[in-house]
Formats: structure tokens, sequence, C-alpha cells
């Protein structure tokens, strides 16, 4: 069987091509010229065609004899002015690739990856988030994900395209929660929590907390609501992510559903600042913030009634593995 793995380079892309191989698929992939993964994809055996997917005739050509889709490919952007690059690279790329999984016919499965910002996770109406939550996207980049899955639903009615969705929570490689400016990290260090507290806690907030720097060394921030509750997260390690998107690809239940891929549990910041200190040695900064805080709980319950979903790393596995991983982000 062979996969065409959009995206095939990143984060994802990279681990799922990897572990695809690993079971016996052939694996061709999609880069964009310059990618800095591509040597890297190539390397562990993936045909890699570069191009990119606001072109049509690439996608057609991309799919062309491959049994199945697994449409990582987008741009995680948030910025003002980004809307216009975020319709062509997720909107137009996600319908282009649809439009050529149906037109090629015999395609097995077409999974496509959305995201929690289709809630989004951070403004939940209820705890935990399950797929029956509003879809109520905060961020252009929540809205194309979203459309993307109402493109999917049209594919499956109309062109009887086999789509399997994917609402991933934040997916992070495990040496991420080490560095501040990396998705994971940047919600557990003080230097990079401080655009968020000031636009969540206000201005005043966010220079208390500045001032609590110790060092110029990380330091970690164990953030409480005013009551002393701490803080509560939940992600997904890509090692996780991987084993469910698998079972999109495989199993039979998957067409026609969409399942959130999340971590086994959230964490409250107690726990998980406790765990990256013990490991680090890093500073930690204590406090108490005004304004709505971080709560963020995803149910995984349909992806493990109905495919057998079982993820299993919760954050002192995810530390413990960044350190055997990447021993260079501590000091000495």
């Amino acid at each position: 069987m062979k996969v065409l793995v959009t995206g095939a380079t990143g984060r994802i892309g990279n681990n799922v091509a990897r572990q695809l191989l690993a079971r016996g698929y052939d694996v061709r992939g999609t880069a964009i010229l310059g990618d800095r993964g591509i040597e890297r994809a190539a390397s562990d055996g993936v045909e890699l065609l570069i191009g990119n997917l606001r072109d049509a005739v690439f996608c057609r050509d991309a799919v062309g004899g491959c049994d199945a889709v697994m449409h990582l490919g987008a741009m995680l952007l948030f910025g003002p002015d980004d809307d216009d690059d975020l319709f062509e690279d997720n909107f137009r790329s996600t319908f282009n690739m649809m439009e050529a999984a149906a037109n090629a016919g015999g395609i097995k499965r077409f999974v496509f990856a959305s995201s929690d910002e289709v809630y989004p996770s951070l403004f939940a109406k209820y705890l935990p988030i399950d797929e029956s939550h509003p879809k109520e996207p905060y961020s252009f980049y929540g809205v194309t994900k979203l459309s993307g899955e109402t493109m999917g639903d049209y594919f499956s009615r109309r062109r009887d395209l086999p789509v399997a969705v994917a609402r991933f929570a934040l997916t992070i490689e495990p040496w991420e929660v080490l560095y501040p400016e990396r998705p994971l990290g940047n919600f557990l260090h003080l230097s990079s929590m401080l655009r968020f507290i000031r636009n969540r806690s206000g201005d005043e907030s966010a220079d208390r907390v500045a001032a609590l720097q110790v060092g110029e060394e990380p330091n970690l921030l164990l953030a409480r609501e005013e009551d002393g509750t701490p803080y509560l997260f939940q992600y997904c390690d890509v090692r996780d992510l991987v084993q469910g998107l698998q079972l999109l690809l495989e199993h039979p239940a998957a067409v026609g559903e969409a399942f959130n891929l999340s971590g086994p549990a959230p964490f409250s910041y107690d726990q998980a600042v406790g765990v990256l200190a013990e490991a680090t040695g890093r500073h930690v900064v204590d406090v108490m913030l005004p304004g709505p805080p971080i709560r963020i709980h995803h149910s995984t319950a349909k992806a493990r009634n109905m495919l057998g979903y079982n993820p299993v790393h919760d954050i002192r596995s995810t530390v413990e593995e960044a350190i055997r991983t990447d021993p260079g982000s501590l000091p000495g």
C-alpha cells in the first residue's frame, strides 16, 4: 500500500512517515523547495516530491499511484496579516488535495489533519472538550481547519471520498518542552508566557511577573488562578499522535468521523513545572494571576472506544525523553 503524506518533512509528518515505513508501507511525501527537512526525509526512505500544494497540478501528480492520503501539510500562523497565506496554504491546498484524491479514484482513506483550534480549547464552554463541543474558532487558522472538515464532509457525501478527521491537540516532539520559544515550552516558561499574561491578565500583571525573573537562564512559571488553583493543560506527544493517525488510516470505523487526538490526561502546572524543575534545575516562579486561566482538557474517549487509541506519554515521559535526546539544552 502506498501512502501520500503531505508535509512529510514537518514535526508530525516526518514521524508519521518513519512509522509507516517501519510498518511496511511505501511512502511518498511532499515538501516545498528549500525545506531543511528534505535530506532527512529522503534518507529515511521517503519518495519526495518538491512543490507547492497551492498548485492543483502538483497535487494531482502527487496523488497519482497512491492508495491513501494523509494530509498533514498546512501553515500554522496566528498573525494579523497571515490570513491570505492561511487561505492559500490551508484552504485552497486542502481543496486541491481532496479534489485530486476524488478524481484519482480508488483512494482507500483520506486522513485530514484538523486542530483543537476549531473549538478552540482556550475558550472551552465545558470540560472535557469532546467532539460535540461547539465549533467557534477565534483564529483564522481555526477557521481554515473547520472549513477543511466541512470540505471533507462534502467530498465524502458527493464524491465518495473516505475521509477521516483528526483534531490535534497542541503536539510536540519531546525536546520542545525544554525551550521557551517552542510549543508547550512556551506555556511553561516565564519569558514566553509574558505576552499571554499581558493579553489575558493585563499589563500590570505581566510587568509584575517579568520582574520576578531570576538570572539569565530560563525560569519556569508555575501559573495559578487567583484562588491558588494551578493552570491546567493537555498536549499530545508526537509519539502518541503517530499511533492515533495510524489508526485513522487503518481502522474501518474511522471513515466519516472526527476524533480528538491528545495525550493520556491533562496536567496541572504544579505537576509539570515540578517535573521540569527536577530535570533541569531551572528556577521556578510561582504566581497567582487575575483574568481567565488556562484550563485545557480534551476527551479522547471516542478515539479510545472506536479505534483503540491508547496514548501513554504524560509530562514525565515527555520530559525524560527530552533530557535523553537533547542533553545539550541543560546548563554545563
